[in-house]
């Protein structure tokens, strides 16, 4: 991992709501980020309990998804069509953007689909995701952690939504890049 370019600070005021599930915690771990905060205890999302429309494809999960975890904290994902998923890092306005890259792949041939995210080579975390229409989808990172078995259904999934077909980032943006070692 690459952590020349991460500002030291002697706290990181990172929004814990999201990272204290699962998925998150695991993933920060692995990327040595220390984590201070009492807002870290689970996704403040609320439960979609919105059927499903399924003409969305795969294809729809390309842009730019934002998750609400307070009224001042939001999780931004970017899928590209390359395959790559980046963790925007919700930072103080004065920080540079951090994004971290990861790997993902789909699979579509269950409901609800597979999404797995490689954190690194032989990092893997697998889990499920669902279109809720085409601006809205929920996945579970609550209880997911690298190499256990994908979950077969939701329990509190996040909730995100889709705010740009765009799967560029943010001009300036900081990459720790995925390291595929």
């Amino acid at each position: 991992m690459n952590n020349h370019f991460l500002p030291h600070r002697p706290s990181s005021p990172l929004p814990s709501r999201l990272l204290g599930s699962g998925l998150c915690l695991a993933l920060l771990g692995i990327l040595g980020v220390s984590i201070q905060s009492d807002l870290f205890v689970s996704p403040a999302v609320a439960q979609a309990q919105i059927p499903l429309t399924k003409e969305v494809s795969t294809q729809n999960l390309i842009g730019k998804w934002e998750s609400e975890l307070s009224p001042n904290q939001k999780i931004t994902w970017i899928f590209t069509p390359e395959g790559k998923l980046f963790m925007l890092l919700p930072l103080p306005q004065d920080q540079l953007q951090v994004a971290l890259e990861w790997r993902y792949q789909t699979d579509d041939r269950n409901q609800p689909m597979g999404l797995n995210i490689d954190l690194k080579k032989g990092q893997t975390v697998m889990t499920i995701f669902e279109f809720v229409n085409d601006k809205q989808m929920r996945i579970q990172i609550e209880g997911t952690n690298p190499g256990d078995t994908r979950p077969t259904s939701f329990n509190n999934p996040t909730v995100f939504k889709k705010v740009s077909a765009d799967a560029t980032l943010p001009p300036d943006t900081q990459i720790d890049e995925f390291d595929g070692k």
